[in-house]
């Protein structure tokens, strides 16, 4: 199960009338914590606990607290402090050693569901947007932002007691080439909570069960079917594993009529440039980070290994992280 926020709201959507619900988020931190300001986790009086807000580590405390909140309908805040021997964090042997302060607020039709529907929604759009509420948990806001780079980069509390978090749409993945290594790109994908399409024009690839976690198997073998796909579901990131030239090749030329955060491209260095040329392009510059040889070198050779090294790449692609990533 994820905890990517999208994949949360979704499941508290289509039970959000159904039970009573508590939104615990955290508003600001000191020092070093597990989860930071803008952190959620959802409860109801059916039991349900989507999300994290620790380590583990706090949760049953927090629980306690939340069915206080669904019993009288009261906001309650609360602080963590694991440098404090008289604190519950201490005593649960935390051991991050920051401060985590807390708030937990009732999540029903009566706040407006504080904006988080709206939130869903434009996530499930593939749309970014800034949440805001207040400490309290009496109003919320959807702020509507058309490019990411728009958007902050981290929540932030202002001095009314107002928390501003930047909420990103999953990655949507686009696999090209249906072996057996990308069954293991595939599911790792899905892990991080990314969406992921794959792409393969060949008859006896990308059978159905062998990716079953896979959101969308495109049938349009045409590089027209596939552009149209790309540009319905906004594809933000692609990775070429299909280990045959034309077929990479095709997929290439319809990728750079898209702009796109990520692409890799499985094979030694001497391929990218043959690719290239097949594919007749003449740059890569449709791509923020174009990475050929796919991923980070971390010394692996298996298809899991090479599946970690291209995920975790284009994990820190989307995230800011190294610094030093450059395009290729």
């Amino acid at each position: 199960m994820s905890n990517h926020i999208n994949h949360l709201l979704n499941q508290w959507a289509a039970l959000k009338d159904k039970h009573k619900w508590v939104l615990g988020f955290i508003y600001k931190t000191e020092g070093s914590c597990y989860r930071k300001a803008g952190a959620m986790m959802l409860f109801s009086d059916a039991g349900h606990q989507l999300g994290i807000l620790s380590g583990g580590c706090l949760e049953s405390d927090i629980v306690k607290k939340a069915h206080r909140v669904m019993t009288d309908g009261v906001s309650r805040t609360a602080v963590y402090d694991d440098e404090d021997e008289e604190d519950i964090a201490f005593k649960l042997g935390v051991g991050c050693g920051g401060v985590v302060y807390l708030a937990l607020v009732p999540l029903n039709a009566s706040n407006g569901y504080l904006a988080l529907d709206e939130v869903n929604k434009r996530l499930c759009a593939g749309l970014h947007c800034q949440w805001q509420t207040n400490v309290a948990g009496t109003k919320g806001v959807c702020i509507a932002f058309e490019q990411d780079n728009e958007l902050p980069s981290k929540a932030v509390l202002n001095d009314e007691h107002v928390l501003s978090v930047p909420m990103q749409p999953p990655v949507h993945l686009l696999v090209i080439g249906g072996g057996y290594d990308a069954t293991f790109m595939a599911q790792l994908a899905n892990h991080q909570g990314w969406l992921v399409s794959l792409w393969d024009p060949r008859p006896a690839q990308a059978r159905v069960e062998h990716f079953p976690t896979v959101n969308y198997l495109i049938d349009d073998t045409s590089a027209e079917g596939l552009s149209l796909h790309m540009a319905e579901h906004n594809i933000q990131a692609a990775v070429l594993m299909s280990h045959h030239r034309e077929v990479d090749a095709k997929a290439l030329k319809v990728l750079s009529g898209h702009q796109l955060t990520y692409v890799a491209m499985l094979g030694p260095l001497h391929r990218k440039q043959e690719i290239i040329d097949l594919a007749e392009i003449e740059n890569t510059d449709f791509c923020h980070h174009f990475a050929s040889p796919a991923g980070f070198d971390i010394g692996g050779e298996l298809p899991e290994h090479i599946a970690l090294s291209v995920v975790s790449q284009c994990h820190a692609v989307f995230h800011g992280k190294p610094a030093n990533l450059m395009k290729s």
